[in-house]
């Protein structure tokens, strides 16, 4: 069922059943037009505790990891139900290449990468990784794989269409969030514990420079067209902008409390941060370098993840087992 709500302060079917998704989708969004800092949501219900979710351009999929119900949650783009997927233990983190049609899990309590094809949901096979592996970026272009195994401070790259194990090096203490430019093959690790990115040759498996950030950084993205990376530094409550491919540190933003989720649209070049002790997303735009926006959003939001040709952003909340599906035109 989805459901509508208006955000306040306190707070594999047929095509035929698809439509009437669609239909109930669009029927939950509109209405008359409200303030411009409570955008209007509607939301479906997933498993337990969803900590992350990943939108799929190939397929036109959702994918939810449950973090409560160890299952990844399988959604259309408006929200109707495909499937679900169990898995052994749970996965905060998943990545998808669409190009391969390869969705891939980090399997915590296991120490390995399960990969899943994303129209059928079936498992293709499992690589060993390190110890308690976590955060998780995958390259359409080269078509490797590239998890942070958060028990042991390395990062293992495997090549996503066999499962083949390229390398695995060391990149520091606490490797949280993993990102990837497709176009240079660099990739970005977060070490949580020491307030840095590391920037590799993802080719190679050579550490290229060591960048400091703020305080608590978390999760990141790439903008694959101009290579910018932007970093949430989740306990200074700001934003470190990266120039990827010079290497260098543009600009520290302000945004809100405890950023923790980040979507990205290369198209416009803006940016959705969600600040999950705030309960606000700050819109950010890359030229010039500004916060341009903040909007109020549901309590708890894990993490978000953004369908830009249907135009609707998706977040995570935890709190209440559902995603919640906001318009951009809305924000």
């Amino acid at each position: 069922m989805i459901r509508e709500s208006r955000v306040r302060g306190s707070g594999g079917s047929g095509s035929r059943q698809a439509l009437r998704w669609l239909v109930a989708l669009a029927l939950a969004l509109a209405g008359c037009p409200l303030a411009r800092d409570v955008p209007r949501v509607a939301t479906v219900p997933v498993g337990q505790w969803p900590e992350d979710v990943v939108f799929d351009p190939g397929s036109g999929l959702l994918f939810v990891a449950d973090e409560g119900s160890a299952t990844v949650t399988v959604l259309r783009s408006g929200g109707e139900r495909v499937g679900t997927v169990r898995l052994e233990t749970r996965a905060r983190h998943l990545a998808v290449d669409g190009g391969l049609g390869r969705l891939y899990a980090p399997i915590e309590g296991r120490g390995f990468v399960a990969a899943f094809e994303t129209r059928e949901l079936t498992e293709h096979f499992r690589v060993p990784v390190g110890r308690r592996p976590h955060g998780i970026a995958a390259d359409p272009t080269s078509h490797r794989v590239f998890v942070g195994n958060e028990g042991e401070g390395t990062l293992t790259a495997f090549d996503g269409r066999t499962g083949r194990v390229l390398y695995t090096l060391p990149v520091g203490p606490g490797p949280g969030g993993v990102a990837v430019d497709p176009r240079t093959g660099r990739v970005f690790v977060v070490s949580v514990k020491e307030d840095r990115v590391a920037v590799l040759d993802g080719a190679r498996g050579t550490i290229l420079a060591q960048l400091p950030v703020g305080r608590g950084p978390t999760h990141l993205k790439v903008n694959p067209r101009t290579g910018v990376a932007y970093v949430l530094n989740t306990e200074a409550g700001s934003v470190s902008v990266i120039d990827g491919r010079a290497g260098r540190l543009l600009a520290t933003l302000p945004v809100g409390d405890y950023p923790i989720g980040i979507a990205l649209d290369a198209a416009t070049d803006r940016v959705y941060v969600v600040n999950n002790r705030a309960n606000t997303l700050s819109v950010l735009t890359e030229a010039p370098l500004a916060v341009v926006a903040t909007r109020r959003i549901p309590r708890n939001v894990s993490s978000a993840a953004l369908d830009p040709e249907a135009g609707l952003l998706y977040l995570a909340l935890k709190g209440e087992d559902r995603v919640a599906v906001i318009r951009l035109r809305d924000l």
